[in-house]
């Protein structure tokens, strides 16, 4: 049976490679190194976007993620992808295709947000992540805050990196966490913990504007 930890290393090794073209297309330029390393970006992605995303995604799978907190599955199967393939794509800006380079700054996203948003759940619901578990309002609660958090990171990225991609990452992020706190937060919090959800989206987006 294919397990995520196997398909990470096989991602990693995708993305690695691409890299690995790259250089050698940058000190030796050649057709084969281009079209290879924009062939294994492309692959990658495609292996995300199936496996890691939907096939063998632990909040549907319920595949243990690991007993240890921080060094486990999910920090293997998206934390590490995502680094490599932001990496991946500040090496190519420049030297491949826009679509190519906006494609990888996309997916590297996606992957900090998948990993975000599961390590959250691996932290109220211990190593079995299943999505039919449900959750509590401090769960819910929490999930606004960190999307809103990483929000906030992306579009510092993106403005750091002048990247167009990335800054409509980041403005994705946060209407999805409006239109949590507006549509599911109103309905499942009560007391406190849907005061502070207002009050900091409020903060947070009086910020942002600012910013």
């Amino acid at each position: 049976e294919p397990t995520l930890a196997e398909q990470a290393i096989y991602t990693l090794i995708l993305i690695g490679g691409g890299a690995i073209l790259l250089a050698l297309d940058r000190r030796s330029p050649s057709p084969v190194f281009r079209w290879g390393s924009m062939a294994l970006g492309v692959a990658s992605v495609l292996f995300i976007a199936s496996a890691h995303f939907i096939a063998l995604n632990p909040l549907f799978t319920n595949e243990s993620t690991g007993a240890i907190p921080v060094f486990n599955l999910i920090l293997l199967a998206y934390l590490l992808p995502a680094a490599a393939m932001a990496a991946l794509a500040w090496r190519a800006r420049g030297l491949r295709p826009q679509w190519y380079v906006s494609m990888l700054a996309a997916c590297a996203a996606a992957l900090a947000f998948a990993y975000v948003s599961l390590s959250v759940r691996r932290v109220f619901q211990g190593e079995f992540i299943g999505a039919w578990k449900g959750m509590d309002g401090l769960e819910t609660y929490t999930y606004s805050a960190v999307w809103l958090a990483l929000g906030v990171a992306i579009l510092a990225a993106g403005i750091r990196f002048d990247s167009r991609v990335l800054r409509l990452g980041s403005a994705v992020l946060v209407v999805l966490a409006v239109a949590k706190a507006f549509l599911y937060d109103m309905r499942e919090l009560e007391g406190v913990l849907r005061a502070l959800s207002f009050m900091g989206l409020g903060a947070v987006l009086i910020g942002i504007g600012m910013f």
